[in-house]
């Protein structure tokens, strides 16, 4: 499973609680998606979207340098501070994204979509994490469901 220290080893600049033994189930960027021990990535305005996520589960996110931080962040929740979310997230991707049992949500939900709350080359970027998400699974002989 993915971990706080793996994620750590990544992103260098943390605030937070230190928990080297917290686990990640779930690394979602639609803060609709329900997520369970959640790594929460935005991909657009962290401020607008984390409360959400928390709320479906996010136990820590990672977050853009520079972006003001909400005030109803406990000092507690962990944030992983990086220069881009959405490369963050194929870092983690390429180490990590053969563990069986850390979940990779890369959807966009369709009230998001419908939204156009995304732009254009963030879907891309994403299409392309999945087709790259894809093919880890299949050479480690992992179907959709693991």
């Amino acid at each position: 499973m993915l971990t706080y220290e793996m994620v750590k080893r990544l992103c260098k600049n943390v605030r937070g609680i230190a928990d080297d033994t917290m686990v990640f189930h779930h690394v979602f960027v639609d803060p609709y998606e329900h997520a369970p021990k959640g790594l929460f990535v935005p991909l657009r305005s962290g401020i607008e979207t984390l409360n959400i996520a928390i709320e479906h589960g996010a136990i820590a996110a990672l977050w853009q340098e520079g972006e003001a931080l909400p005030r109803y962040v406990p000092n507690q929740f962990p944030l992983f501070f990086v220069s881009s979310p959405l490369q963050a997230l194929e870092e983690l991707l390429d180490a990590y994204g053969q563990w069986k049992k850390t979940v990779f949500h890369l959807t966009i939900s369709s009230h998001n979509e419908q939204n156009r709350s995304y732009d254009i080359a963030v879907l891309d970027a994403l299409k392309r994490l999945q087709q790259k998400q894809i093919c880890v699974q299949g050479q480690e002989g992992c179907d959709r469901s693991c």
